[in-house]
């Protein structure tokens, strides 16, 4: 087990070969339903055979090896890179309008006109040129149905980008229980297949508006470029676009490209979250507690999880955290996966205090606050302490005109940097420049809950970890530190639950949106899980344990089983 960017590289290349695997099906599964014959059944699965195993297959499998690592690189640049902030649209802007995007938009659209070019290829269609040969004189005319499928294509891809990367946020999804890679990918199949056809029709429909506006041009250069003409009509004429049925091609294509490029993303799902096994003891590999240091990495995300399933399913590493080091009979292993988790929890407990509290604005008006006290005199006019027979230990002090001037330069330069944060934020809330330099609803909140899957197993980990302990720890090392975890999953219950009291957080905290509503609903249920799993466990010898009194009160509920 090497390092972090080990991990990640060595899952993306097993990723990569499932994905082939997978995309290798599809296709000749397309091939089967395509040349489908009932009547000749025998030549109907002798010519399938035969396009499977010929030189043009493999050719196009080469191909789809290359979207994949394509696909891989991409991912791999947007898993590893940590979730953009977008508080405001004017940073969403910037991050937009990046060089990776820009790059990466030219490579969808490059990607979507290949993986067209490439079913196309295989359902034997002549869409694949530009040219054809003229009906009504000599030479070459235009193929206009050619250039509609190839530049839906590149449309289809450059739309996927978008909706995928840009205006939706790429994370890795990481489930609950972790199943066997087969069984979840016969459930992705079936979910990707039913929902491509669906998704393809609204880039399809938009396409379709932008040729009928605007086909003309590209048709246009076309012809200029390869001096041909078009003798068939112009799909450019919606008559003649719904009667050439050119534009189901397109969907179905588009279906094609959407169900390759969904089952690419989930196969990478499925391998990238597969749990791994840390050690908690190694000079070499990287251990459990350094994983969890990595909290907001990908590796942390994946030490997280395994702490989880250690915490629940392993006895023997569990007894390797209870052990004392020797010599010296210190809990080494306990202690540092203690501190990092606490780390975790308190750090996403600190981020809702201060969305609850509004921070933001009662921060600039405390800072404020505390420099004018600071710069206002209180025991001496001259700016030093000590007693008056210390004046000769502090000749600077003498100069008492000069401290005085120096003093009202400082208050005069406070008044004026108040006075311009005023003018900024009276300016901001100008409906045009609120618009863009605003803080936009809900978002701060929002990228917080997207970071709350470690949390989740952190809190789990934890509770099992206490429960377990008083059976399987001989030593006693994690009874003395019980205090410190309950306070902190309290203090995280009762931040969670001020998200869902009105009032008590500002209007535009409010969540909107669906995902983040559910992350924050998963993760206060799993906290009050886990504070009913060690309440429960020690509930003889609750009154025995060192608690503050706010923590006594808050885990009553708890010990009569009445917490919602």
């Amino acid at each position: 087990m090497g390092d972090k960017n080990e991990i990640f590289s060595e899952r993306l290349v097993k990723a990569v070969i499932w994905d082939i695997a997978l995309q290798t099906f599809l296709a000749t599964l397309l091939v089967f339903i395509i040349q489908i014959d009932v009547i000749h059944p025998l030549s109907w699965i002798t010519s399938t055979l035969e396009d499977i195993i010929s030189w043009k297959m493999l050719l196009n499998v080469i191909l789809l090896g290359l979207v994949s690592f394509f696909q891989a690189y991409i991912y791999g640049k947007y898993y590893t890179s940590p979730v953009p902030k977008y508080f405001t649209r004017f940073s969403m802007f910037l991050n937009i309008y990046t060089t990776q995007n820009l790059v990466f938009t030219l490579l969808y659209a490059l990607n979507g006109y290949f993986t067209l070019i490439l079913y196309s290829s295989l359902a034997k269609s002549n869409f694949n040129v530009l040219k054809k040969m003229c009906e009504d004189s000599d030479g070459q005319c235009l193929n206009e149905q050619s250039l509609f499928l190839q530049l839906g294509g590149m449309w289809i891809g450059l739309f996927y980008f978008l909706s995928a990367h840009i205006f939706n946020k790429t994370v890795l999804t990481f489930p609950h229980i972790y199943q066997d890679k087969f069984q979840q990918m016969k459930l992705v199949i079936t979910n990707v297949v039913a929902t491509g056809f669906q998704r393809s029709m609204k880039p399809v429909g938009y396409f379709c508006v932008f040729y009928y506006f605007w086909g003309n041009k590209p048709r246009s250069v076309v012809s200029d470029v390869y001096s041909i003409y078009l003798e068939d009509p112009p799909l450019d004429n919606i008559i003649n676009m719904l009667r050439s049925g050119i534009w189901i091609g397109l969907w179905f294509y588009a279906s094609l490209f959407f169900i390759s490029v969904n089952a690419m993303r989930a196969v990478f799902n499925i391998v990238l979250t597969e749990p791994m096994v840390f050690s908690i003891e190694s000079d070499k590999n990287l251990t459990l507690c350094s994983a969890l240091a990595q909290k907001s990495q990908f590796t942390g995300f994946l030490g997280a999880q395994d702490f989880r399933i250690l915490a629940m399913t392993d006895q023997s590493r569990r007894l390797q955290i209870f052990t004392l080091s020797q010599p010296g009979g210190h809990p080494r292993n306990w202690n540092g996966l203690l501190e990092n988790s606490l780390i975790i929890i308190k750090e996403f407990s600190n981020q809702l205090e201060a969305i609850n509290s509004d921070s933001n604005v009662n921060g600039i008006k405390d800072v404020s606050k505390r420099n004018l006290l600071n710069e206002s005199p209180k025991s001496s006019p001259i700016g030093y302490s000590g007693s008056l027979r210390n004046m000769a230990s502090y000749p600077q002090a003498l100069d008492i005109k000069n401290i005085q001037e120096n003093r009202e330069e400082n208050t005069f330069v406070v008044g004026i940097k108040k006075e311009f944060n005023n003018f900024v934020q009276r300016l901001c809330q100008k409906p045009g420049i609120n618009y863009f330099f605003g803080e936009l609803t809900d978002t701060k909140l929002k990228f917080i809950l997207l970071q709350a899957q470690p949390v989740m197993w952190t809190c789990e980990g934890l509770a099992h970890i206490v429960a377990y302990s008083l059976k399987e720890d001989k030593y006693g090392v994690v009874q003395n530190d019980l205090p410190i975890i309950l306070s902190a999953l309290i203090n995280l219950k009762q931040n969670l639950e001020k998200l869902s009291k009105p009032g008590l957080i500002p209007r535009k905290q409010i969540l909107n949106d669906s995902f983040a509503i559910r992350s924050k609903t998963a993760i206060l249920s799993v906290v009050k899980r886990s504070i009913y799993k060690i309440v429960i466990t020690f509930s003889k010898y609750i009154h025995e344990i060192p608690l503050d009194p706010d923590v006594q009160l808050a885990i009553q509920p708890f010990l009569v089983c009445k917490e919602p």
